[in-house]
């Protein structure tokens, strides 16, 4: 599978973002989620191992800023 062709990217790229807001809803950042779909699209571990940290951390990021700003940390 090619992963620069643009219907896989574009196919990933909807997924990843349903991913990242169905976990972040419930202050999760989604690593399964995410190494679950680059194993789907065939990511060598090197790059999916950064990568899934990465995501992890940003999506949590923004999960934990939003529920700190709602006071639920109180």
């Amino acid at each position: 599978m090619n992963l620069l062709s643009s219907e896989n990217m574009v196919l990933f790229s909807f997924a990843l973002i349903v991913i990242a807001f169905l976990y972040s809803s419930v202050g999760h950042g989604g690593a399964s989620g995410y190494l679950a779909l680059m194993t789907i699209f065939a990511f060598p571990v090197a790059i999916m191992k950064p990568s899934a940290l990465l995501l992890n951390l940003f999506v949590s990021s923004i999960s934990f800023f939003f529920y700190y700003r709602m006071n639920y940390f109180r």
